[in-house]
C-alpha cells in the first residue's frame, strides 16, 4: 500500500486490476485503517478514473452474495445522493410505480450515508424484513414485481471500510460504487447523478460493462428527475434534455420535494 499510495499521491493513475487487489486486499484485512483512509482521501481530492471505478466494482462483485434475476431482466433504479437537496425517496418511490406498471424492478440499497433516509430506512420503516433467501426474493418478484435487496447482506466487503467510512463522515469512492454493484446484475438501470460530471463518469462505466442505461440528472443538481427544472438524459443512443413542461407535466417547486427523518 505504501507504493500505491506514493504513487497516487504523485498524481499517476491505478489500473482497473490494481484497484480491484486494493480491494480485495482489504478484505483481507491487509492495511492498516490510517493507509485506508489516506487512500479514501486521495480519491475525494481528485477524480476517480473509469478504469479504477471499475477495478474497485470488480472486487465487490467477485466477493458479493450472488442472486439470479436473469430469467427476470430487472431494471434497478437508483440515486447516487450527496446532492445535498434533502428530498424524500424519489427513487424508491418510483421503484413502486415502475413495478405496479408491471415491470420487474431488483432495487439495491442501503440505509441512509449522506442523507437522514436511504432506500433501507423507507423499506424498514414500511415492515419489509430485510433478506437474501433466494426463495423469497423471487417469491417477492413474482407477487409484486419487485425484490429488495438490502446492501449489507449481499456486499460484506463493505464491512472492512465501515468504521473508517464513518470515522471520516464525508463522502467516498465507495458512494460512487453503490449504484454498480447490485448483486443481481440488473438487465438494466436507471441512475441519477447529482451534476454532469458523474454523468460522463457513469457513462463511460455503463458503456465498458455492456449496461443497458440511462443516466439522469437535474441542471438544478438534483440526482433526479425532479421537475424543478430541465433535467438531462444519457442513454446507450441519445444524449437529451428535457423540459417538465413539454413533457405535460407542471413545474415542482424544491420545497414540495423535501423529505423527513424515519422516526
Amino acid at each position: 500500500m505504501k507504493d500505491i499510495l506514493t504513487r497516487l499521491f504523485n498524481h499517476e493513475e491505478l489500473t482497473s486490476e490494481e484497484t480491484k487487489q486494493i480491494l480485495l486486499n482489504i478484505t483481507r484485512e491487509a492495511y492498516p485503517e490510517a493507509q485506508i483512509s489516506a487512500l479514501l482521501t486521495v480519491f475525494q481530492m481528485r477524480s476517480i478514473t473509469v478504469d479504477e471505478l471499475i477495478g474497485f466494482r470488480e472486487a465487490l462483485m467477485e466477493t458479493r452474495v450472488p442472486i439470479n434475476f436473469a430469467p427476470y431482466r430487472p431494471i434497478d433504479i437508483v440515486g447516487t445522493g450527496g446532492d445535498g437537496k434533502n428530498t424524500f425517496n424519489i427513487s424508491t418511490c418510483a421503484c413502486f410505480v415502475v413495478a405496479g406498471a408491471g415491470y420487474k424492478v431488483a432495487k439495491h440499497g442501503n440505509y441512509g450515508a449522506t442523507s437522514v433516509s436511504g432506500a433501507s430506512n423507507v423499506m424498514e420503516q414500511h415492515g419489509i424484513r430485510f433478506t437474501n433467501d433466494p426463495d423469497k426474493l423471487k417469491r417477492s418478484m413474482d407477487e409484486c414485481n419487485i425484490a429488495y435487496l438490502h446492501a449489507q447482506l449481499f456486499n460484506p466487503a463493505m464491512k472492512f471500510v465501515g468504521p473508517v467510512r464513518k470515522a471520516l463522515g464525508v463522502r467516498t469512492l465507495f458512494n460512487l460504487l453503490g449504484p454498480l454493484v447490485n448483486p443481481c446484475k440488473p438487465t438494466y438501470q436507471l441512475l441519477g447523478v447529482a451534476d454532469l460530471a458523474q454523468m460522463r463518469l457513469y457513462t463511460n462505466v455503463f458503456y465498458k460493462l455492456g449496461i443497458d442505461f440511462a443516466v439522469v440528472n437535474s441542471l438544478d443538481s438534483y440526482d433526479e428527475i425532479s421537475l424543478t427544472d430541465e433535467f438531462k438524459v444519457m442513454t446507450r443512443n441519445y444524449e437529451r434534455i428535457y423540459r417538465p413542461q413539454a413533457l405535460g407535466f407542471n413545474a415542482a417547486q424544491p420545497e414540495e420535494l423535501f423529505g423527513g427523518a424515519c422516526k
